[in-house]
């Protein structure tokens, strides 16, 4: 009798631990390989005055396979009257949590370049390009 619950509880150990393995290995695919993993609200790096906003990635509204973002609050001396601005533009999804064939758009000039995101574990990887993709710059922004 012994033996068949040692039998049993060693199953149940081993189904158990399957189990958690396959959730675990799920979410982890999630993040990097789900269409959905950058929407939500993100905050981008300081500007070198301290200044920085917080943007709305989302489903765009005329193409809801590709993701646009939205400045949705400004900090500490960034422009109020950006609030509302665009600043993401038709990203689409290419897998391995990479994006691009999409534009940034600087808030309040509108000017617009290139733009590829990548996301990592640290957070979001967002470059914008000019020349042709020859020259390009990047920062990193964070989930709030």
């Amino acid at each position: 009798m012994l033996c068949r619950m040692h039998a049993r509880s060693a199953k149940a150990l081993l189904s158990l631990l399957a189990l958690a393995a396959v959730i675990w290995t799920g979410q982890a695919g999630a993040a990097v390989g789900d269409i959905h993993a950058i929407d939500g609200v993100w905050i981008t790096s300081p500007r070198d005055n301290g200044s920085y906003v917080t943007v709305r990635i989302a489903p765009c509204s005329d193409d809801p396979i590709k993701r646009c973002g939205t400045v949705i609050d400004t900090h500490n001396g960034a422009r109020a009257d950006i609030v509302g601005d665009p600043i993401l533009r038709d990203m689409a999804f290419e897998g391995e949590g990479r994006w691009g064939g999409g534009e940034i758009i600087r808030p309040g000039r509108g000017t617009r370049y290139r733009s590829y995101l990548q996301l990592t574990e640290k957070g979001l990887e967002v470059k914008g390009c000019v020349a042709g993709g020859l020259f390009c710059g990047g920062t990193l922004w964070t989930r709030q």
